[in-house]
């Protein structure tokens, strides 16, 4: 299935670079796991999940993301992701963690794609998580978020 980040709202559009591995890589704030998030109309969203849920459809409550052969928390392209049990996602991250495994959409193990431009992003410091500290990118994001249509949300 293809996906475009155009169907994406502009708050999130302007926070992504289209790496050259497929990777939509977030460039904003992190939660402080690493995981990319964002307040949309006061409401705290997880962007891979938000991204998800916009271009793929609802996760169910019992469910969570697994990034498939991506290995950045960053990416957010939904093709990158599944929905799994949460014991599947822990499994499979132990997997990757100690054996360095990855897995197609089966379940697979797969060679493990690490794109070396990701991995870069990856060292550098992800900007702070805004809560707490209203600072002018934190304005703009949510007058930015007025102006989104059609969410769905």
């Amino acid at each position: 299935m293809t996906y475009y980040l155009e169907d994406l709202t502009r708050l999130v559009r302007t926070k992504v670079i289209v790496c050259e591995c497929g990777c939509w890589y977030w460039t904003g704030a992190c939660n402080h796991h690493g995981y990319p998030r964002f307040e949309l109309r006061k409401q705290s969203w997880l962007v891979h999940r938000y991204a998800y849920d916009r271009l793929v459809g609802p996760i169910p409550d019992d469910m969570t993301l697994d990034h498939l052969q991506c290995t950045s928390h960053r990416c957010i392209h939904p093709g990158h992701m599944q929905v799994v049990t949460r014991s599947e996602n822990s499994e499979r991250a132990n997997r990757t963690r100690w054996h360095d495994q990855k897995f197609d959409e089966h379940g697979n193990v797969v060679e493990r794609v690490a794109c070396e431009a990701c991995a870069e992003r990856d060292r550098l410091p992800a900007p702070k998580d805004p809560r707490g500290r209203k600072s002018d990118w934190w304005h703009e994001m949510n007058d930015e978020a007025d102006d989104a249509v059609g969410l769905g949300l």
